[in-house]
């Protein structure tokens, strides 16, 4: 497991890019350090740029991220929007994501570009 976020509070959103190696067990880890980031940080919005990450999820990985393994992010007094940018070329996987993720009630968009993503974050 390999991963580097750089983390930085713009106004009320948290920046966080990401690089390393994109895996079931990274994505966990960045995201446990995401919800930390957020806590310290006094910050209720993240976003989340993980398009210097190499590799992709598979699809039942990206399945069981939001249904199984992120149930404290459900918690909006920590993290009420959350957005992620990734490759135009994951546009499956993570649209897949997406869906699941709403669907299991998180606040979550993932976007190809990122102001968009800043666009839905200030909304």
């Amino acid at each position: 497991m390999s991963y580097e976020l750089t983390i930085k509070k713009r106004e009320d959103v948290l920046w966080v890019k990401a690089t390393g190696t994109r895996s079931l067990q990274t994505v966990l880890a960045m995201s446990e350090d995401i919800f930390t980031a957020c806590i310290e940080q006094n910050t209720t919005k993240v976003l989340v740029d993980v398009r210097a990450l190499e590799g992709r999820l598979e699809t039942m990985e990206a399945y069981q991220i939001p249904d199984k393994h992120f149930p404290k992010m459900r918690d909006r007094s920590v993290i009420t929007r959350a957005a992620i940018v990734d490759l135009e070329e994951f546009r499956n996987i993570y649209k897949f994501f997406e869906n699941v993720a709403v669907n299991r009630g998180f606040a979550l968009r993932v976007f190809s570009d990122l102001d968009e993503a800043l666009e839905w974050l200030n909304e």
